[in-house]
This record gives C-alpha cells, structure tokens and sequence, in this order.
C-alpha cells in the first residue's frame, strides 16, 4: 500500500522531483524542492498583476468620449461627497472661536495732544487712551458698569465709602507690576491744582487710603450716589510718572509715547515734517487681564475734514471712522459696513447770561428767541452726526429724562408779537429793534445787540450762523465770535465773559444735573453759566444726588426739567447721535449707548478679524 501510495504521489503531486534528481538524494534537496515551490507559485500572481494594471492603463484607449466623460463625472462626484463627508466630520466635531490677527484703520478727525487719562479732553485723545488705559471700572454697551482693572467694588450703606479690591498679577504694558499704589497715585495727581487736570473737581473732598496692595478705599465727606462713574477712570504708571514735575507733565513724551495696562500698547506713530502726527499705531497687549484682545493692531489716521476722512475710506486707507454726518452715512453698502448710530447723553443749547447783558434777565426777551428759533431745521442742518431736536435740560439718553416739560414751538410771529408788546419797535429804520429806556436819569435809546460765543467745531459755527439769521428775522441783531476750546474756556466760560453762549452739556451714565444747575455752582469752577438760582430746584438736587436708587434719582430729576424749562435760563436745541461705521469683518461688535466717543471702544477687547477652529 506504501508502495503503490508513494509512487501515486511522485506522479501527481506538485512535490514531485525534477527529473533529473531522484527521491534518494541527500538531505539538502528538501530545500531546493521547497525553494522552486516558492518560485513556482508567486511568479504566475506577480504576472497576473502586471497584466492588470496593463489592462488598467489601457482602459482609456478602448473607452469612447461618452464613456470617459461618465466616468470622469462619477469619479468627480465621489471625490467632492467624499471631501464633504469629511469636511461635515471635521465640523460636527469643531467649532469656530476668535482667532488672534487682524488690523482695524480707523479714522477721526483731529489729531490727538495728551494720550493720558488725566489730561484727555479731545474726542482722539480719549478715543487712544482708552485702549492704552486700563480703568478702575468701566461700561458695557447698555450703559452698565462693572468691574475692569477691579475684581471687585463695595459701596457702604451711607453712600460714602467705595472700596475697590485690584485683580491679582496686573502689570503695566512695561513688564512692572500695577498695584494699589498706582491708583492713589493717579487720582492725587488729579487732585494736586498744580497739575491743572481738567478732572480735578470730580475727585474734591475725596480722601483715599491704602488698605493692601491690592485694596484702595474711597471716602466721600457726604453722600454722592453718581460717584462710581468717577471710578471709570484710566490709570497711569506711578513708577514713570512719578519724577514729573507739573511744569513738564502736559508737554512730557509719555503724552505720545504712553504705558498703560489697557488691551493695547503704543507701537509706532507717523509725524509729518511739521510735527503733525499722520498716523499712530497700536500693537496688541499680549498680557491682557481680560478676554483678548484679538485684533493685532490698531492703527489711527488722522484728518482735519469729514469729506477728507471720507475720501481716505473710498481709497482704502481705512476701513472705520467716525463721526459721520447722516447724508454720507448713506453712502456707505451695508455690504462691506456696519453702521451704527450711537445714543450719547450729550445736549446742545444757548445759555443766556443776564449779568454780562441785563436785557436778557427779562424772560420776554428769552421766549421771543425761543419761539423764533426752528430746532428741526436746525438738527437737519447739523454737518457730522445725527442731530435731533429737545426741549429738555436732560438729554433722551439719559436715565430720568422727560418730554413733559414746557416747550416754545417754532412761530417767528408770535416772536415779533412779544417783543412788540414788551415795547420793542425799529425806531431807526435799521431793522433793529430798539427801546426808550431812562438811565441815571437820561432817556437812552438800547437796541437787541447781543455777541453769541461758542466753540470753532464746525457743527457749532453753522449752528450759530442759523440763529444769526433766524434772530435777525425778528429785528435782533447778533454777532459770532467763536474760539478755539482752550481760549473759551480761558477767556470766556470760567469768567462768565459772554452775552449768550452757545455750547453743549455731557452727561455721563449717572446723571447729575448739580454741577449745571446749583446755584452754588455759579462761580467757576462750577459750570452753571446761566447764573442760574431757584432754591426748589437746589433743594431737589442736593437731596438727589444722596439717593442711591437710580429710579428714585429719575423721579427727582422729572420735576427739575420741568421748572427749569418753565424759566428757560437757556434755550435747549438739540441732541446728537454718534454715527460710527466699521467693516463687517470685524465681529463681536455690540454697541448700543456711550456717553463720550471713546466709549465704543470699551470691549474692543472681544472684537476679532480672524477666525481658527478647536474641538468641541
């Protein structure tokens, strides 16, 4: 059976040996059989591999155009599903978040003097030291404070202590280390007249006390619930600042070339070769102690005009400005910008000043100027902003306003009317109204002269040559003398040098009306230019400003337009808008109500350009 098994095998099986080897050779011819084995069996799978991809290449020239052109489309479609399905993957398992990158080119007109908190007065000077500047405290976009540099604040029962407790490692965009130190050392800096800071009266009969490093208390001599807006102040370094003298601080380069603590620090600016500052860029605060910043730089362009700054932005060179006037706001593709129109508690208005010219002291005089006066025309007529017109002391932004108060429509006869019956006529022929009038004891002849004061600001100039010729409708003859601010503050608002002044009121989130309108606040530094005095209306203020509920202070102020609209000290015109445009691409823009310009920067820190991905 062996036998015949074995020779069956060698006959028919793959293991048989070559013929010209024989079963009795010696051990080693075991691997030479299991190597042609091997040979014999991968070689003909190596050959069938060879003709496939052959017959692979080949398939195009056997295929018609019809034929390649459906399997190139199949081909295609299954490519892009297959990019899809792993595009929708990488979706469903990410998600977009702010990315770091991205520059904003912002244009504003006038180019800035004192990049510092305690100096700003002009809107570029704010606009910048507010990203430089971290503050103690400071306003979201629906007029509601809360905690900046601080991580917290207390206010005592009595409204007369604020405690401010730091955030822990703050440090100034040098590296040092802000502290307690930093913040009495800024607000007694305010506080020293030698430095002549424009804030000075806001932090009087203010002490303040060092409780820890991190720990700053505040006490006020009396209640003053609208004091926690004077804690939405900016901080400056006391290790820099500290060797200044009040001689050198308003012309000191750390005006210009600033360290803060805010979300974005001075790089580079641009001085045309008579000083003029063209451009002034900010690079991000990588050491930020909040959210952000995103944006990697900010850079300011600096014009004289409205219609250069626009001009700039039809080029290119911006992509954001403001303010703009209404008309050219409609120019603009909603596109490529968001625009806004920002609710500011800003008003504008004639203020009369019976002292300097005692024909004012008779309200007669003061109604038939109202009446002749058309605040619509007025408001549509304004160059930059939006303008809108008002009756009230208060303007609509502001908590507590009223339109209920007494108004004086616009009716140019009711005018002549007035004056007529209060004795006035043209006795010259001139157009001039005048009066008989006797003084020490001589009939004098005194006509309705008067020099109306304000500001060089385009909007108040075209806003004075409207009442110029409004007034001489009714035989009231005016003249317009306008300066720049810093010479009529100087020369005519501290010292009450003018007949009628036109000029505008800021309000910030926290109304006060005290400083406009008390009568104790009638000599300078006070600001109640009207040499207004009505002891209901003191009253009112001084118990107001003890009440901490802001809805209880609202109430208050009601009954204050009221009469104060009622003895028209001053003619109320108009309030304005802020219209401000920004491209698109910038996002996280939330912007609703500011009480100065800069305050739309006030979470610049979470606007971004750029976008990146991460896992969910």
């Amino acid at each position: 059976m062996w036998s015949s098994s074995k020779s069956s095998s060698q006959e028919g099986s793959l293991f048989s040996p070559p013929p010209h080897q024989s079963s009795d050779e010696p051990q080693n011819a075991s691997i030479t059989k299991r190597s042609w084995w091997s040979r014999s069996r991968f070689r003909p799978r190596q050959d069938v591999s060879l003709l496939s991809v052959r017959k692979i290449l080949f398939i195009p020239h056997i295929l018609s155009d019809q034929e390649k052109w459906v399997i190139g489309a199949l081909l295609l479609i299954f490519l892009i599903s297959g990019l899809g399905l792993i595009t929708k993957g990488y979706l469903s398992i990410t998600k977009a978040v702010h990315g770091i990158g991205g520059t904003l080119s912002e244009g504003i007109l006038k180019q800035p003097r004192t990049i510092n908190p305690i100096y700003a007065t002009s809107d570029s000077d704010r606009d910048i030291s507010r990203l430089v500047f971290g503050r103690l405290l400071s306003y979201n976009e629906k007029g509601e404070i809360f905690p900046d540099l601080a991580e917290k604040y207390e206010i005592s029962q009595d409204a007369k202590t604020y405690t401010v407790v730091l955030r822990d490692k703050l440090v100034w965009h040098d590296g040092v280390k802000l502290n307690a130190d930093d913040v009495i050392f800024t607000i007694r800096t305010i506080q020293n007249p030698q430095f002549k800071s424009p804030l000075r009266t806001n932090w009087q009969g203010v002490t303040i006390e060092k409780i820890d490093d991190r720990t700053v208390r505040f006490a006020l001599r009396t209640p003053y619930a609208p004091f926690v807006e004077n804690l939405a102040i900016g901080i400056i370094p006391k290790h820099l600042w500290e060797t200044v003298t009040p001689e050198q601080a308003l012309l000191h380069e750390l005006n210009l070339k600033p360290i803060g603590s805010g979300p974005f620090r001075f790089d580079k600016l641009k001085q045309n070769k008579d000083g003029q500052i063209e451009w002034y860029q900010l690079a991000r605060n990588a050491n930020y102690y909040r959210e952000g910043p995103y944006l990697s730089t900010v850079v300011f362009y600096f014009f004289e005009t409205e219609d250069e700054m626009i001009a700039a932005w039809h080029k290119n060179n911006i992509d954001s400005m403001g303010p703009i006037s209404a008309k050219h706001l409609q120019e603009f593709s909603q596109e490529k910008v968001s625009s806004f129109k920002l609710t500011m508690p800003r008003i504008f208005g004639i203020f009369f000043n019976p002292k300097k010219s005692p024909i004012l002291a008779n309200k007669d005089i003061r109604t038939a100027i109202a009446h002749a006066l058309n605040k619509t025309e007025m408001a549509d007529m304004i160059a930059l902003g939006a303008a809108f017109p008002v009756d009230s002391m208060l303007p609509p932004a502001t908590a507590g306003y009223t339109p209920n108060v007494p108004t004086y429509a616009y009716d140019a006869e009711l005018s002549k009317q007035i004056l007529a019956k209060a004795g006035w006529s043209d006795l010259n022929g001139d157009g001039i109204l005048d009066q008989k009038v006797k003084e020490n004891k001589k009939e004098v002849i005194k006509s309705l002269r008067f020099t109306l004061t304000t500001s060089d600001w385009p909007d108040l100039v075209k806003t004075a040559q409207i009442i110029k010729d409004s007034l001489r409708g009714i035989g009231i003859d005016v003249q317009i003398e306008s300066k720049p601010f810093s010479e009529l503050e100087t020369l005519n608002l501290r010292p009450r040098n003018f007949d009628i002044l036109l000029f505008g009121q800021v309000y910030g989130y926290e109304p006060d009306p005290f400083a406009f309108w008390h009568s104790s606040q009638i000599k300078d530094p006070g600001v109640n230019v009207s040499f207004y005095a009505n002891k209901k209306v003191d009253q009112i203020l001084e118990e107001t400003r003890k009440l901490a509920d802001r809805n209880s202070r609202s109430q208050k102020y009601e009954e204050v337009q009221k009469i104060i609209a009622n003895d028209l000290p001053a003619i109320f015109l108009y309030s304005q808008l802020y219209p401000y445009v920004l491209p698109t691409k910038i996002r996280d823009v939330s912007l609703d109500k500011i009480a100065v310009p800069a305050d739309r920067f006030n979470n610049i820190n979470t606007w971004y350009r750029n976008t990146k991905r991460v896992l969910k």
